[in-house]
């Protein structure tokens, strides 16, 4: 009875079994089951209960409890069917029949028959998530920063996000480059820059984050104690080990920043185009 469970196991690695993944646009057709269409995540939702109702088919018979299992399987069934028609660009991947194979074999209390329909059943699924999970993923889970849009500390002009990470950045390698070089009074200037522009920042991470706390977790204590310590090596004379190293205190929460958002923001700007 235990290798019902074993199969359950290895169909959740098949997902990731690919070496070469390739990103398509979801369909405009799965707009509506996501913000700002929808709230409620239908698609995903359905995903969940199928996935649940997999589950309770499996650990009903494990305990010999057909008449429940049954119900899964009529459940899972119902949903499977549901969802099909829910994205008409992805009915390819969906084959009702093997839903109704599956019940009809958890009716014949048959492990081995079960353990078969739940495999042809469960590879439809693996392919779609294969092919599509991690897109939707990254188009649909994480916000968009085409809207946000700040205002810059120096020049009092406002720029979308990219345009403002792009001159931040900017006063970033010119802080280098003058220091580098040995010209300290550029080195200052562009220096006290990039740190205006950095402590611009947070009006940014508010317009999503309305919780303080994990906004925090990436522009917190030692972010703001990695700009207090740049601030005062710059209005001395800056030593360039030194600058260099209050930097590295402060690009690690840019770093934390980008692992979170710039792969989703990168592939909403390639489908944008």
């Amino acid at each position: 009875m235990r290798k019902f469970l074993s199969f359950f196991v290895l169909s959740a690695g098949l997902v990731f079994a690919e070496e070469k993944i390739v990103l398509k646009k979801p369909p405009s057709s799965l707009d509506k089951y996501y913000p700002p269409a929808s709230t409620k995540f239908e698609f995903l939702s359905n995903m969940h209960a199928m996935s649940t109702a997999f589950y309770g088919i499996n650990a009903n018979i494990n305990e010999g409890n057909w008449e429940k299992a049954l119900m899964w399987a009529q459940k899972l069934k119902e949903i499977y069917v549901k969802t099909s028609k829910m994205v008409p660009e992805w009915k390819n991947y969906f084959k009702p029949e093997l839903a109704d194979a599956l019940v009809n074999a958890v009716k014949s209390k048959d492990t081995d028959k079960v353990i078969k329909a739940s495999r042809n059943l469960g590879q439809t699924c693996a392919k779609c998530h294969r092919d599509n999970e991690l897109v939707v993923k990254l188009y649909y889970h994480f916000p968009s920063f085409d809207k946000v849009k700040l205002e810059d500390p120096i020049d009092f002009m406002e720029y979308e996000t990219g345009k403002y990470m792009k001159v931040m950045t900017n006063s970033l390698k010119a802080l280098k480059v003058f220091l580098s070089q040995g010209d300290l009074d550029r080195a200052q200037e562009e220096g006290m820059n990039f740190i205006e522009r950095a402590r611009g920042l947070r009006a940014m991470c508010s317009k999503c984050h309305t919780n303080k706390l994990s906004e925090e977790v990436i522009l917190g204590k030692n972010f703001e104690e990695g700009l207090a310590k740049l601030e005062k090596l710059l209005s001395e004379t800056p030593k360039k080990e030194e600058v260099f190293q209050a930097l590295g205190q402060v690009t690690i929460s840019c770093a934390k920043c980008h692992n979170v958002h710039l792969a989703p923001a990168m592939v909403r700007e390639a489908f944008s185009r």
